[in-house]
């Protein structure tokens, strides 16, 4: 679908924070014409329009439910408040894009699951980067077993910030990690140890770090909002070759590395005239380049054309509610 099919479409933010303010950039860049905005907090809403002059204003939700006129609904709103704000506008039949985690209460999400079946409706989550270029050749090269078999996955992801004061770091933070695994595998990984530190606040983590295994590939997943530097890399080890993704990394974000290490096959030899220990084979790395278009456009335009066409998106309300239920589970 083109940017220009979008000029005609009428659409709400709910919330205009840092991560509305950004969906609504998002949202004039592909050619959205009419754009309402809903904060709670007001002072929030004329800071946006200060940034964007053509928003239209509302200052009541209500209001926005009621006009028949507006069909898209996008939510970046807290956890806390989506249950009574999201459940409204199911009912009032709105196309809804809710920002990930959207809830963190499992009986909450189990209600939500409820009333989009027996409407026979469908909710997309914000689960960025199933949208990422990247993120989809990692997948394509993985399922190509191009690596070999994968023994170990490892995600980090860390910096200063921003701290939330309702979420722990691993629905913040590691909800991005388990949405790629699930995407990549259709599966989840079954944990092994969750390590968490509530460093700043008692009952919200501020870092960590979850074990889990997947089949026969272990998973590391590294989540912190207290790091002084920003660090977002995946490393995946196979059998044949190993690679290396950092997203911060503009020039060269991704590398494929002919390198491997094994111990030798002893049941065929004397182990009195054979060396046991592992052997490292080192060769050439090999870089990665391709069109990394906005993740978040990417995302914004699958919402419209699954909508249009009434199709269930890749990141629906199932899709979330497995990782979801996952975090709750080591939480």
């Amino acid at each position: 679908m083109k940017s220009s099919n979008f000029n005609k479409y009428k659409v709400a933010v709910i919330g205009c924070g840092y991560w509305g303010s950004i969906i609504t950039n998002s949202l004039l860049k592909i050619g959205i014409k009419k754009i309402y905005i809903y904060d709670q907090n007001y002072k929030n809403t004329l800071i946006l329009k200060k940034k964007y002059k053509n928003l239209i204003i509302t200052k009541s939700y209500k209001d926005l439910l009621n006009d028949k006129t507006i069909p898209f609904f996008f939510f970046a709103t807290p956890p806390s408040v989506n249950f009574k704000i999201v459940s409204k506008a199911i009912i009032k039949n709105k196309q809804i894009f809710l920002e990930k985690p959207g809830f963190i209460k499992i009986n909450e999400f189990k209600k939500i699951n409820t009333l989009l079946d027996k409407m026979k409706k469908f909710i997309m989550f914000g689960y960025i980067y199933c949208f990422n270029n990247y993120i989809n050749y990692i997948k394509k090269i993985i399922q190509s077993k191009k690596l070999g078999k994968i023994l170990y996955i490892r995600f980090q992801r860390e910096n200063l910030g921003p701290i939330r004061a309702d979420v722990n770091s691993s629905y913040d933070l590691s909800s991005h990690d388990l949405s790629i695994i699930l995407h990549i595998f259709n599966k989840l990984p079954n944990p092994i140890k969750h390590i968490d530190y509530q460093v700043l606040k008692k009952n919200i983590s501020d870092i960590s770090n979850l074990h889990m295994k997947l089949d026969n590939t272990y998973i590391d997943i590294n989540s912190s909002w207290l790091n002084p530097i920003k660090v977002r890399t995946i490393t995946v080890v196979g059998e044949k070759k190993m690679l290396f993704f950092d997203e911060l990394n503009l020039n060269n974000p991704l590398r494929i590395y002919d390198k491997y290490a094994k111990y030798p096959d002893m049941s065929k030899f004397d182990k009195k005239f054979i060396n046991s220990k592992a052997q490292i084979y080192e060769g050439n790395s090999k870089s990665i380049i391709i069109n990394n278009k906005s993740p978040l456009i990417n995302e914004i335009n699958h919402f419209f054309i699954s909508m249009k066409n009434k199709k269930k998106p890749l990141t629906n309300n199932k899709f979330s509610y497995r990782i979801i239920n996952f975090l709750n589970r080591i939480n």
